[in-house]
């Protein structure tokens, strides 16, 4: 009887603890709710991406990582040296010294030049003018944003404008150099990973260059119907399209074929050093194949998910077909939307600002400065008249100064307030971290010293019967 009894305490103690964690499972069933705990499934699901994506970055070779890390923190030093400094200062004199030029010479030069207080301004493509060039800073920090989210998982809106506006900034100071560099010392600065931050700025590099040889040769095919409308600026179109493409195209082709590659490079290199074009050999050789691999790299990387290629294509085209509509909009704002054969117009310009980028390409000037205004100038003085010379004030403002005033946001933001903020803000991430580590031991010991406590108690009632 007493084993009886004993047994009988025991199931209804053991029904008790059921009933109890029963009921403290449907009360947090009930506070969480369904929509809490879809949130949580997500969650988990975006731990374990997590993981997955720190185990690869775990995986990658640490000392290639850490061999180009050094190279780009030295290209970076040079582009910060004082020398650097002063270069990228005489190249915006001299851009804006070529504006001032430009508007004596409209001043001077025709007869029918629209002073500041005679224009005649629509509102409407004004509107649409500036929406434009926010929807394009959007893409591209977008594109940025997803690469970054890709490799590491966290969503950081701030972070991927800021590394952009430099990278945009820096394309825009130094001629031929591009930005790359610093984006890449900016990204590690705020703590991304090696690897992904010397990815992001090649992958977009290599994305804008397909998005960009493609929409232009649409262009060039299209403008063979315009019966010379665009003179000189044709000619420097077709040699920057050819050499853009025919960049890509040897890229492409080392990739696909090495040994055929780099015999090619070889042959290639040696003859420029031999005409004194280039100087150090084995320096260039090396330079090539590094982009190659990275290409390889990158395209190995995005071939696993094929949505992500098309996403970053799109974003790029977007990008490209904004640039290129900006001229219309920017006619309309001086002479209004057309009443008829807008779509033509549209199409002339588009063409013509997809020409004029191709003609600057190939120019070892910072934005392409020189070319570029004079060719808008050139082929717009016949639709806008007296208004040509604001014209080009705004088309330059949208594709050059800015980039110039975002990166220069972004240089003082980070300077004055922004790094002390990111450094609270990692302290606090830290802290976070420290307390729920901290929170979850105390739950673990706690739930240790209750099943302590209970086998105690059953122990003596045990002893006690």
């Amino acid at each position: 009887m007493d084993n009886f009894e004993n047994e009988k305490k025991e199931i209804e103690e053991k029904k008790e603890i059921v009933i109890e964690d029963e009921t403290t499972f449907q009360n947090e069933s009930v506070k969480k709710g369904v929509f809490s705990r879809f949130k949580n499934k997500l969650k988990e699901k975006k731990e374990e991406k997590l993981q997955k994506a720190m185990e690869e970055l775990a995986n990658e070779d640490k000392e290639k990582v850490n061999e180009k890390l050094d190279e780009v923190e030295t290209k970076a030093s040079k582009k910060n040296s004082k020398k650097q400094k002063i270069t990228s200062i005489l190249l915006l004199i001299f851009n804006i010294a070529l504006v001032i030029a430009l508007l004596l010479w409209n001043i001077l030069g025709e007869e029918d030049f629209t002073s500041l207080g005679e224009l005649t301004i629509y509102p409407l493509p004004f509107l649409i003018y500036i929406i434009l060039i926010l929807l394009n800073t959007f893409f591209d920090a977008f594109s940025a944003w997803r690469m970054i989210y890709k490799r590491t998982r966290r969503s950081r809106w701030a972070l991927s404008f800021k590394s952009v506006s430099i990278l945009r900034y820096y394309d825009s100071v130094i001629p031929f150099s591009g930005g790359e560099a610093m984006a890449v010392q900016y990204l590690r600065s705020k703590d991304v990973p090696g690897s992904t931050a010397l990815s992001i700025p090649v992958a977009k590099f290599i994305f804008q260059q397909m998005t960009w040889i493609i929409i232009s040769l649409f262009c060039i095919i299209v403008g063979q119907f315009t019966d010379g409308l665009f003179g000189y600026v044709s000619i420097t179109g077709y040699i920057g399209f050819t050499l853009a493409a025919g960049a890509l195209f040897v890229i492409m082709f080392l990739s696909l074929s090495r040994k055929l590659g780099k015999k090619v490079v070889s042959w290639i290199l040696k003859l420029l050093c031999k005409i004194r074009i280039l100087k150090d050999y084995d320096k260039q050789y090396e330079k090539v194949w590094a982009f190659v691999e990275d290409y390889q790299n990158i395209m190995k990387e995005y071939s696993k998910s094929f949505w992500d290629v098309i996403l970053q294509l799109f974003l790029h085209a977007g990008r490209y077909i904004i640039g290129y509509s900006i001229p219309f909009f920017i006619y309309c704002i001086f002479q209004g939307f057309p009443e008829t054969g807008a779509s033509e117009l549209y199409t002339i310009f588009f063409i013509a600002g997809a020409l004029i980028d191709l003609s600057a390409s190939f120019i070892p000037l910072p934005g392409g400065s020189g070319m570029n205004e004079i060719s808008f100038t050139v082929i717009f003085s016949n639709y806008l008249q007296g208004s040509v010379f604001w014209a080009l004030l705004l088309w330059r403002f949208s594709n050059y100064y800015c980039f110039l005033l975002q990166g220069l946001g972004v240089i003082a933001y980070d300077t004055i307030y922004g790094n002390r903020k990111y450094e609270w803000v990692k302290k606090k991430m830290e802290l976070q971290q420290e307390s729920q580590a901290f929170k979850k031991n105390q739950i673990d010991n706690f739930r240790a010293e209750r099943d302590k406590r209970r086998r105690k108690e059953k122990m003596k009632k045990s002893v006690n019967n």
